[in-house]
């Protein structure tokens, strides 16, 4: 006779990877934000270079929790390869479409959204008033590298593992309802955001069978967000 909690093989790929979303989101986020981390980082030196310092530890200690961990995880404990994962190029001209299309309405929405008050009080996350061509080099590289292991988290190993024991439905549920409580911190326009976003990238992950759609416009997005705020708030510039 079965029992509620009995074991099924099945589930153990979805269930790590379920697992892995929790334990390492949580790892990265009570690290990256520990105020004794950036108590002594501030310490150190001046604001400015504080501030860039700060993020870029944030940055790395998500490709650390975020990629890293996982990868590592998952490649000893399933037989899961990295293009399973949907890290290729698989149907590239379709995943150009995806990104031209949805990159030029996140551009839009973006430039609009961030001649906001409350919005300039976050972001950019590097409180800088003079950007240079150095600090922006560092910031596109943080973002490129901290976005590339949050995607292979969420829209890699979460989604396809979870899609290949329960289908797309469940699968894009269980996706939309751990990203959006990701963005819980950063306040209910975002959270909200999350939902739709979020579907459409589950849909043309699986699609695709590749990552880099979702990667390409949540970088979009990261960086545009930047960029706008800067030309945006009143104390910052860019250098000439």
């Amino acid at each position: 006779m079965n029992t509620f909690f009995d074991w099924n093989p099945e589930y153990e790929a979805s269930v790590i990877a379920i697992f892995l979303v929790s334990a390492c989101f949580s790892f990265y986020w009570f690290i990256a934000i520990n105020p004794t981390v950036k108590a002594r980082l501030f310490a150190r030196t001046n604001e400015e270079k504080a501030w860039i310092n700060y993020v870029v530890f944030q940055k790395l200690t998500g490709v650390f929790f975020l990629g890293v961990i996982p990868a590592l995880v998952i490649f000893n404990t399933t037989e899961y390869t990295i293009n399973d994962l949907g890290v290729n190029f698989n149907e590239s001209k379709q995943s150009l479409i995806y990104i031209i299309i949805m990159g030029a309405l996140i551009l839009l929405l973006n430039y609009f959204a961030t001649n906001k008050a409350e919005r300039l009080k976050d972001y950019p996350q590097m409180r800088v008033a003079l950007w240079t061509p150095r600090v922006l080099l560092i910031n596109v590289i943080s973002w490129a590298a901290y976005l590339i292991a949050y995607e292979f988290l969420f829209r890699g190993v979460l989604l396809f593992l979870c899609y290949a024991t329960f289908g797309f439905w469940p699968a894009a549920a269980i996706n939309i309802a751990l990203y959006s409580t990701t963005h819980i911190p950063k306040g209910a326009g975002e959270t909200i955001g999350t939902f739709p976003y979020g579907l459409l990238l589950c849909y043309v992950t699986i699609s695709t069978g590749s990552i880099l759609v979702a990667i390409m416009t949540h970088l979009i997005m990261a960086l545009s967000n930047d960029l706008f705020s800067i030309h945006h708030n009143p104390k910052m510039k860019f250098s000439k």
